[in-house]
């Protein structure tokens, strides 16, 4: 046609459709299908290709006949069993055996900036264990998240996160190390600390939170949340109905789960610590330098400690709420305290 009309551009016109030029399938392969069609299961095509030209002499490929069949017998092409999805995701054989922990930075709700979900999983159970809403994701916002997830259920064995530049620079204003600060605070509390070597090898938390924003998203928006104590009270209603819903690759509540290990020997969580013992290791460190007269410079405030005849100190410090000043960095017990002071 494009070379007719090349020809005569002015004078072209076009003609009429001739039509199917294929033709129908002989009338011995329409026999032969109504015969064997039933027999197959589940459907094999390319199969009936190769009897087509076997029995009929009528060779066409495996997609031609899979076209034909299911335009003109497809009442009697059986449809496959559908089978169950197999799920191969292995999980820890003990609840507190390893949390899944990460966070994920999203518009939950209308605001100038983004607003960071922390979470943390049990790997057996599927429980979801503590979430919050922060501001930033910063070392100190992770610690109080898990403080309050120790306090509520207790402390685990291990702690599965992704590569520790997630708690970033911000974490510390003091020029010191952040990714020593998250593995400071666990070792301290006897907590391991493993590290997924890419995003799908801990894929359950990762799937965990496509669920929530696919969910939490709409419900905040309904729920016209714009403030945080709002977007909380939403996030903690949805934390507690997925913890009683079924899930579809352990066939188990995760509420139940977890229940039906805590009272017993299979479980591997241990009481949480002394609050003070978290006061301790759920805090940054810095150093800074004593004066000579017994007195410290800390965020543009000069204090007045204890006597020490030690030149350098350690502050343990809980960001705007209060912080220690200690002789030296402290192992897993308090040292000696030379002040304390609330910001």
């Amino acid at each position: 046609m494009r070379a007719d009309y090349l020809r005569d551009r002015s004078g072209y016109a076009a003609k009429p459709s001739g039509g199917d030029h294929a033709g129908g399938w002989p009338q011995p392969t329409a026999d032969f299908l109504r015969e064997f069609l039933p027999l197959l299961a589940p459907p094999n095509y390319q199969l009936v290709a190769d009897e087509l030209d076997r029995l009929c002499g009528w060779k066409r490929s495996r997609s031609t006949v899979e076209a034909h069949l299911k335009a003109h017998f497809a009442h009697l092409v059986p449809a496959a069993a559908r089978k169950a999805r197999t799920y191969r995701r292995f999980r820890r054989a003990h609840i507190g055996e390893l949390w899944q922990h990460d966070s994920s930075l999203h518009q939950w709700w209308p605001a100038p900036c983004k607003q960071v979900l922390i979470l943390s999983v049990d790997d057996h159970s599927g429980m979801n264990l503590a979430g919050r809403f922060s501001e930033a994701d910063t070392t100190w916002n992770h610690f109080c998240h898990f403080r309050q997830a120790f306090e509520t259920w207790g402390v685990p064995e291990i702690i599965y996160t992704d590569g520790l530049s997630l708690f970033g620079a911000s974490s510390c204003h003091d020029h010191s190390d952040p990714r020593s600060e998250f593995q400071r605070a666990l070792r301290g509390l006897g907590v391991a600390h493993l590290v997924a070597p890419t995003p799908q090898a801990k894929g359950k938390i990762e799937r965990r939170f496509g669920t929530f924003q696919k969910r939490m998203v709409t419900l905040l928006a309904h729920a016209k949340a714009r403030t945080w104590m709002q977007a909380d009270e939403v996030l903690q209603m949805e934390i507690a109905r997925n913890n009683r819903t079924r899930s579809r690759s352990t066939g188990k509540i995760p509420l139940q789960s977890w229940e039906q290990q805590c009272p017993t020997s299979a479980s591997r969580m241990r009481p949480c610590p002394d609050p003070a013992l978290l006061d301790l290791h759920f805090s940054l460190r810095c150093s800074r330098r004593v004066n000579t007269d017994q007195t410290i410079d800390f965020q543009g405030c000069n204090y007045e400690i204890a006597d020490t005849p030690r030149r350098h100190v350690t502050i343990a410090y809980h960001p705007d709420r209060q912080f220690w000043v200690l002789p030296h960095a402290p192992n897993t017990v308090w040292p000696s305290v030379l002040g304390h002071f609330t910001l």
